[in-house]
């Protein structure tokens, strides 16, 4: 089995490859220092060895949520947990949505930590303590707003396919508003007539829209928008 931890934390960082070290005969521990160095790693060699990836989500990096969906479609075998201090259960639907294999608690204990490792390792979707108390405490709240004929009146944690593309991306109203007007055939000078905004306005968003979609010009823009059902067509 082959670990890979990206944690910025170096408490938490060297107290969870110690344990992996020492409860997992033949473990190998990777400390993977700046996240994108993940792409570098090809983890479909050597297939008959387990690869599993926990990622900090304190890392400041760009865009981590495209990040993370594109690396788990490039590498589907690719076991990856999140360590995060707050998560709320929109955001656990929308990590395991993502493919993400388990959600971890900087506080987990040791126990519970190899436990979930074991789970993981098994192919199975795991929470820690904290995070299923969540859920469970949600789940709960919502068998007491159900109506007498069974259906929920409130479901704020409802979970869409536009929803979770709208987290993937991380786009604004506006931005979604120009990328429509892109796709549309509109340029730079139309979008900021169109919208009544500056030249230099319309171009910032443009250019925003390239980082936030990770694509290099307008025509891949407007395949992403297309194929990920940012826009309707």
């Amino acid at each position: 089995m082959n670990v890979y931890l990206a944690i910025e934390n170096a408490i938490l960082l060297k107290g969870f490859e110690g344990l992996i070290l020492e409860q997992f005969n033949n473990a190998q521990v990777n400390v993977v220092s700046n996240p994108k160095e993940l792409f570098e790693i090809n983890f479909n060699k050597d297939p008959e060895t387990q690869k599993i990836l926990i990622y900090d989500a304190a890392i400041g990096f760009d865009q981590p949520n495209l990040y993370l969906h594109n690396l788990i479609q490039t590498y589907p075998n690719l076991r990856a947990l999140v360590l995060t201090s707050e998560c709320n259960v929109k955001r656990m639907k929308f990590l395991l949505n993502a493919g993400i294999s388990g959600v971890l608690s900087p506080e987990i204990s040791s126990k519970d930590f190899v436990d979930m490792l074991h789970d993981v390792c098994n192919g199975k979707i795991c929470l820690s303590p904290k995070y299923q108390k969540l859920v469970i405490n949600q789940f709960c709240k919502k068998e007491e707003n159900r109506n007498p004929i069974g259906l929920e009146i409130n479901d704020a944690d409802s979970y869409s396919e536009n929803e979770y593309v709208d987290e993937l991306f991380g786009l604004t109203k506006r931005e979604k508003e120009i990328l429509c007007l892109v796709c549309n055939g509109m340029n730079t000078k139309e979008i900021s007539e169109e919208l009544f905004i500056s030249l230099h306005t319309a171009e910032t968003h443009r250019r925003n829209l390239l980082n936030k979609l990770d694509v290099k010009n307008t025509a891949q823009m407007v395949k992403v928008a297309v194929v990920s059902k940012l826009i309707a067509i």
